[in-house]
């Protein structure tokens, strides 16, 4: 199970964190990016957030729930990188993170669910996704074989990172199981 306060305080982390960079992107670098839509997903993910802490009544969250939860933040993530230049946004990295959380704290079952769908969510912002924010009319332009390597290297970081949180959090369960008894 997952500690509810621990998960909330890591999402208002995230959200504050794109909340952030979109500002600054927007209104410091006076990049062209689709504003109204970053806003519309980061509202969305700050209405998660309140239910979460404020309406959802237990403290601890099961595995189900806590597969939804991020499974959502996922989706959140992976929309809000949709619009800002997909993989070659070089936040893309932060994609990986909550199959990774699962990894450590839910069944395999769950993670590799999870990474299904972190790897899908890579695949489709590789091919399809808003251009990346850049001053003016400028083109970002990343030759193809660097955008595929990007795509690779983090299923491959994915892979190694969900692989070892399920070792070592399976190992730290045994541990507490026989301690307990």
């Amino acid at each position: 199970n997952l500690d509810k306060k621990t998960l909330v305080i890591l999402r208002w982390i995230a959200i504050l964190g794109q909340l952030t960079t979109v500002y600054f992107v927007y209104f410091i670098l006076n990049f062209d990016l689709p504003f109204f839509f970053c806003n519309l997903i980061l509202g969305l993910a700050i209405i998660t957030n309140f239910y979460l802490q404020f309406f959802f009544k237990k403290n601890s969250i099961n595995a189900f729930e806590s597969t939804i939860i991020l499974l959502i933040d996922i989706l959140q993530l992976g929309i809000l990188l949709f619009f800002t230049g997909g993989i070659k946004n070089p936040f893309i990295i932060f994609i990986i993170v909550p199959a990774i959380v699962s990894s450590t704290l839910l069944n395999l079952k769950n993670t590799f669910f999870l990474s299904f769908v972190t790897v899908l969510i890579l695949f489709l912002l590789t091919f399809y996704h808003f251009p990346i924010p850049a001053p003016g009319k400028i083109h970002f332009h990343v030759p193809a074989y660097f955008i595929y390597a990007i795509t690779l290297s983090l299923v491959i970081a994915l892979i190694f990172l969900t692989y070892f949180g399920s070792r070592f959090g399976n190992e730290s369960r045994k541990k507490t199981e026989a301690l307990n008894k």
